[in-house]
Order: C-alpha cells, then structure tokens, then sequence
C-alpha cells in the first residue's frame, strides 16, 4: 500500500501534527476542515450557513488536490455543538452538493476549536 500526505494551499495548512488529507492506494482520508479562509487564515464567524459552506470548499479543495472531485467524495462526517443546526447544514450541504448524494453523518458535540459551529471531515476516491 502507498501512503501520500497531501497539502494544498487552497485550504486552510493544518495546525497541529496531522495532514489535510492522506491517500491511501486510492482512497482520500480528508481530515477536519473549520471554517477558514485559506490562506488568510480568516475565520469565518457568521452563522451556521456561512461556516458550512466554507468547511465544505475546504474539504473539496484537499480531494481536488489529491486527484478526486466532488462526485468522488463517498462519505462525510459532520460536528456541529447543537442539533438545532441540522436543517441550514442539510440545505447548505444539499445546495453544494447537488446530485451527489455521499453517506453522511452529523454528530452533535460540546465544543469546537476557535468557537466554530462545524467541522467536516470526508473520505473520497482518486478519479
């Protein structure tokens, strides 16, 4: 198995000792993406819309970068710190990725890092 870390300076350059995204054989493992401006490093602290349109750019910027496309991504997991939230994410989410449709989970949790509303993580596959 070949294992390749993958940065792109269309998303946000991790913080922390991780990658954005590794590829494994031909499978893309994106990590979390926050609301970020890449970068600018600019946080986007608007509401719940404005936050999940951003992290989903980031995500899809890392799977273009490590060789997959929007109808490559099978499969998004989505933190968010209140329930209250699912509806604007889903319309957000539907809006972005039209006739694709990944596996997807939302999990609600106590807190984000910087005080984000969502974090989106996906795993995809090299077109």
């Amino acid at each position: 198995m070949t294992i390749t870390n993958i940065t792109t300076y269309d998303a946000p350059l991790p913080g922390g000792h991780y990658s954005q995204a590794v590829v494994a054989d031909n499978l893309i493992l994106v990590s979390g993406q926050l609301p970020m401006v890449p970068l600018t490093g600019e946080k986007i602290t608007g509401g719940i819309s404005d936050q999940t349109l951003q992290a989903l750019r980031n995500v899809l910027s890392i799977v273009k970068a490590a060789g997959g496309d929007i109808t490559t991504i099978v499969r998004t997991t989505i933190y968010t710190t209140d329930v209250k939230h699912w509806e604007e994410i889903n319309r957000v989410y539907a809006d972005f990725f039209g006739p694709v449709h990944p596996a997807r989970s939302i999990i609600t949790v106590g807190g984000l890092h910087h005080g984000f509303l969502v974090e989106i993580e996906a795993v995809a596959f090299v077109k």
